[in-house]
């Protein structure tokens, strides 16, 4: 396995990602506006369909609990993690 040739390609594709990401953010905002615009939570058009829902995250900060409770009741996980930085 050539290391530093994985290693680039990676750093290539997570560039392309960033661009990507910022147009698909782009494109979930005009189409948010839109739907804003008509009162709806669905819109097609041309053989799409968008369909908005609001998703709701419950969670619990370790600052706002009494330390007991946050001992008694949070749970750990644990997964790896890989973050690439271009060396100059």
């Amino acid at each position: 396995m050539d290391i530093e040739n994985t290693l680039q390609k990676w750093d290539e594709a997570r560039k392309k990602m960033e661009i990507l990401e910022e147009k698909l953010k782009k494109y979930k905002s005009l189409i948010a506006k839109e739907m804003n615009k008509r009162d709806i939570d669905r819109l097609s058009s041309g053989g799409f369909t968008v369909t908005r829902r609001r998703n709701t995250r419950t969670y619990l900060s370790k600052e706002s609990v009494p330390a007991e409770i946050w001992k008694e009741y949070s749970t750990r996980s644990s997964y790896d993690a890989f973050f690439l930085a271009k060396q100059n």
